[in-house]
């Protein structure tokens, strides 16, 4: 084998599920510790960047070892798109922050090899792909598998008639369906003239003398009763009873009837489950847009879980779903994935964060909490706006978007960065508020959370000492905390500290504080970004780095990425400090790969997009 090559040991149809498996090798490089195998799925009309699952990565002599694998249902590939007649398949490969190869040419494994040599005959030069020598021929279930081992692409023929159902085929499935719906309002009746005995049942299984459900927890009997009384005509009746199972129905019921009103195209309407203000990215826009006559602007903010979410903003969003002509959103929102998108709106995502950082969404396929293959979750946008177009292709993969969905607008919230009238402002406010801060420089610790999201996020504050931090700096800095929003747990602040170490987790602007932050101390958080455009000297304290990289992941190798100095231990960050050593010199390097339009036009560039998309 080549000291640099890339073999396709499996390549085949399981039904609809397309196995896939490469051995890679190259020249070893002791930076790299998370490189990725992309493959792009194009069938005309869509491409779909997905991961490959890296499922070894290992040196020998000098030469690095990657084995992927991973089995695709290709029914789930790509959104809102009847399967076509061909799919065309090639590999990215990414060895480094440096190294990023696309359309990766590889050879057959012998096993391949063997497989399609022994099913068909080579392919002559008057077939449709050409030169017999470049390609051979197998046969899947659905597929006919075709590749082309020099361009690096491998074709997917469809085996299976492609046409439209006929009537009869529409016909059965609507009485199938009729029959399902008359059956389930039967039994939700029988179940509702059972009640007397499901809550007897509940009765005898409170007082122990029925089994009683593990699953179901109360305080009290009474309580008991009700729930196990409603699980019981729930199991019957093969629904899900509950408020939340109300409030969505009735959220879809409300999108179907205004799906019968005329869409809106001058409507304007910000959707945010992460926000109950006009602020972020939001601001930025409706400050440009406000003053436009001709726009009807309007808003469902609300920052609750969709089990707690007002019910009357559930529905205000199922109506402006259907009706508004541009859909701005700024974060992921479960509720918009439940309701069809209809023909005539154009949904935006103005995700919040700038550049790349941790991966998510579909990019995390295959590993704990990753998204699957055929969770709708993101595709449904028209555009999603980035910093740069140098990551719009992870976020393309993430969201599970075609690239040309992904547009370099820039980050409407990062033009007060060249607002130098708003940063006089915010530091004289945040002085005139915290006037003691004056005589000190300020050191910012704003790390990400750890768990699962919004209900368990926490830091473990334990391994952050604020106070031995301010005593060991010689109290030349103090200390400003701002912990992400799902952060539940806070530091202990002693006493006598609490004029230099201030916790502003629940009341500042991350993004203001920046204006007044001497040195920032983070580790995993999208913030390093916004501190690149003001220059801020950054210290990455990640004395979890081995245990994130596994389970979480980045789109770029940590240690060569980042524009500062990494520590493990807790004293390194004093030491750092003290010394001088932050790493600055990788700054401006990272400011101008991660952001293209460094001139405060992001929001202009964005309002332009809405625009455009109004007049299509």
């Amino acid at each position: 084998m080549k000291k640099d090559a890339f073999v396709l040991e499996q390549a085949e149809f399981k039904g609809w599920k397309f196995c896939l498996s490469v051995n890679i090798r190259g020249e070893y490089d002791n930076r790299v510790r998370n490189p990725k195998v992309t493959v792009i799925f194009d069938s005309g009309k869509q491409k779909r960047r997905v991961p490959l699952v890296i499922k070894s990565y290992t040196e020998k002599n000098g030469v690095y070892l990657i084995y992927a694998q991973y089995t695709y249902d290709v029914r789930s590939l790509f959104y809102n798109e009847p399967l076509g007649s061909r799919i065309m398949v090639s590999f990215d490969v990414m060895y480094g922050d440096d190294n990023y190869r696309e359309h990766v040419p590889f050879r057959l494994g012998e096993i391949v090899h063997q497989k399609y040599d022994d099913s068909t005959e080579e392919e002559g030069t008057d077939d449709k792909e050409g030169d017999s020598d470049e390609e051979e021929n197998g046969s899947g279930d659905y597929y006919d598998v075709i590749f082309s081992e020099e361009k690096g692409e491998i074709e997917l023929c469809a085996k299976f008639k492609i046409e439209a159902p006929s009537f009869g085929t529409r016909f059965l499935k609507g009485i199938k369906k009729g029959i399902g719906s008359v059956w389930k309002f039967i039994l939700f009746l029988t179940g509702l003239c059972l009640v007397p005995v499901f809550l007897l049942d509940a009765l005898l299984a409170a007082f122990g003398c029925a089994p009683k459900r593990g699953s179901i927890h109360a305080s009290n009997k009474i309580i008991y009763i009700l729930k196990h009384a409603r699980w019981k005509l729930a199991s019957f009746c093969r629904v899900n009873l509950g408020i939340l199972p109300f409030k969505l129905k009735a959220m879809v019921l409300v999108n179907r009837l205004f799906s019968h009103f005329a869409v809106k195209k001058n409507q304007v309407v910000f959707l945010s489950n992460r926000r109950n203000d006009l602020s972020g990215n939001f601001e930025f826009i409706y400050n440009l847009i406000k003053d436009d006559k001709n726009l009807d602007i309007r808003f469902v903010l609300d920052n609750q879980s969709v089990r707690t979410m007002k019910f009357r903003n559930m529905l205000l969003l199922a109506k402006y779903f259907a009706t508004s002509g541009v859909i701005l959103v700024d974060d992921y929102m479960e509720l918009l994935f439940k309701m069809p998108r209809r023909e005539g709106t154009t949904l935006i995502q103005l995700w919040h964060a700038c550049g790349a950082f941790k991966t998510f969404g579909c990019s995390r396929l295959g590993k704990p909490g990753g998204q699957t293959l055929k969770s709708p979750n993101h595709r449904n946008y028209d555009y999603a706006t980035v910093s740069s177009k140098e990551i719009a292709k992870f976020y393309a993969e993430g969201f599970g978007l075609s690239p040309e969905k992904v547009v370099a607008t820039g980050v409407p919230r990062t033009d007060i960065f060249f607002d130098e009238e708003y940063k006089a402002k915010v530091v004289n406010e945040f002085y005139g508020k915290y006037p003691k801060l004056r005589e000190k420089k300020i050191l910012l610790f704003a790390p990400t959370f750890r768990g699962n999201g919004k209900n368990s996020g926490y830091y473990p504050v334990e391994l952050f000492d604020v106070n031995w931090l301010y005593e060991a700096l010689g109290q030349e800095y103090a200390i400003i905390i701002k912990h992400h929003p799902f952060v539940g747990n806070r530091n202990q602040i002693q006493k006598e500290y609490k004029d230099y170490i201030i916790d502003l987790s629940m009341n500042s602007e991350l993004n203001d504080l920046l204006f007044v932050t001497d040195v920032l101390v983070t580790d995993y958080s999208s913030v390093v970004f916004e501190a690149s455009l003001l220059k801020i000297p950054m210290l990455f304290y990640v004395f979890d780095l081995e245990q994130y990289i596994a389970t979480r992941g980045f789109y770029y190798e940590f240690e060569t990425f980042v524009p500062g100095r990494i520590v493990v231990h807790f004293e390194e960050i004093a030491e750092s400090i003290l010394s001088g050593e932050l790493g600055q010199e990788k700054l401006e390097a990272f400011r101008d790969r991660f952001f293209d339009g460094k001139d405060g036009q992001s929001s202009q560039r964005t309002v332009d997009l809405i625009y455009k998309s109004m007049n299509q």
